[in-house]
C-alpha cells in the first residue's frame, strides 16, 4: 500500500512518543516476533526475546511497539487511518462504493504481506485474548464504515441502515479473507471478494449506490482495475442471466 499522505520517510509519533511509522526495521521485528510466537508460544515470549531474535536492542523494539499485542496489530492503526482518510476525501457522493473500495484497501493490506498476516491469523485463532483484540479492531473499521454510510442522512432508520450495511460489508470481507488466510498458496480471490461485497450490498438494497444497476434493459457495471477480459465477460454474462 502506498504512502497515503505523501510523507514517506518521515516519522510520526503517538502520544507516548513511540514511532508509528512502519520502516523496514519495524517490520523485521514483527516478522521475528511472529516466528518466536509460533515456536515458543505467545505467552512465554518476552520483548527481550523478540529483540534478540530481531538482532536489535530492547529500546529499538519499544520504539516501535509498546507491547507484544502491538507487535501483532500495530499496522492496523496505519491501515485504519488510511481508510478514514480515503473515506473523508470521497467527493463522488457514492458512499457505498467508497466503503467497498475501503474494504478492498483493508483486504490488500492482508494479502499484500502474507509473511505477517498468515502467521498472525494462525496465532490469533489459537488465543482467545488476541481474538478479543482483533474483534475490537474490527469494530473500529465497522464504525468508520457506518459513519461514512450515514453521512448526510438523518434519522434513526438511516443510521440503522448504515450500521447494518457496514456490518454486512465487514462480514463479506472477512469471509473471503479467512478463506484465503487458510490457504494463502492459492491466487488472491479478488473476484470472490467483489462478488461477496456486491452480495452484501444487494442484501441491503443499495445496489444503485455501489455503481451497478439494471434499468430499461441497460446494464451499467463497475469493475476493479486490472480485471481480466475473461473475468469481465463472465460477470456481465452472469449479470444478464435472469
Amino acid at each position: 500500500m502506498g504512502d497515503p499522505d505523501g510523507r514517506r520517510g518521515r516519522r510520526a509519533a503517538n502520544r507516548d512518543g513511540r514511532d508509528t511509522a512502519r520502516p523496514a526495521r519495524a517490520r523485521a521485528v514483527a516478522v521475528a516476533a511472529l516466528r518466536l510466537f509460533a515456536e515458543r508460544g505467545y505467552e512465554t515470549t518476552t520483548m527481550d526475546d523478540i529483540a534478540v531474535a530481531a538482532g536489535v536492542s530492547r529500546s529499538t523494539v519499544f520504539r516501535y511497539f509498546g507491547s507484544k499485542d502491538d507487535v501483532l496489530f500495530a499496522e492496523h492503526e496505519g491501515v485504519l487511518e488510511s481508510v478514514r482518510r480515503q473515506l473523508d476525501s470521497d467527493t463522488r457522493g457514492e458512499p457505498v462504493a467508497a466503503v467497498c473500495a475501503a474494504a478492498r484497501m483493508v483486504f490488500q493490506a492482508y494479502v499484500g504481506d502474507p509473511e505477517i498476516s498468515v502467521p498472525r491469523y494462525r496465532l490469533v485463532r489459537a488465543n482467545a485474548v488476541l481474538r478479543d483484540r482483533e474483534i475490537a479492531m474490527t469494530a473500529r473499521y465497522q464504525r468508520a464504515f457506518s459513519r461514512h454510510l450515514a453521512r448526510g442522512r438523518n434519522g434513526e432508520r438511516a443510521h440503522l441502515e448504515a450500521e447494518t450495511l457496514a456490518a454486512a460489508i465487514i462480514a463479506a470481507h472477512n469471509h473471503v479473507l479467512r478463506s484465503w488466510l487458510k490457504d494463502p498458496a492459492r491466487a488472491v480471490p479478488w473476484a470472490r471478494l467483489d462478488d461477496a461485497l456486491a452480495y452484501a450490498v444487494r442484501l441491503a438494497g443499495r445496489e444503485k449506490e455501489q455503481g451497478t444497476e439494471r434499468e430499461s434493459g441497460v446494464l451499467v457495471a463497475v469493475y476493479p482495475a486490472g480485471a481480466s477480459r475473461d473475468d469481465v465477460l463472465a460477470r456481465v454474462r452472469d449479470a444478464l442471466e435472469p
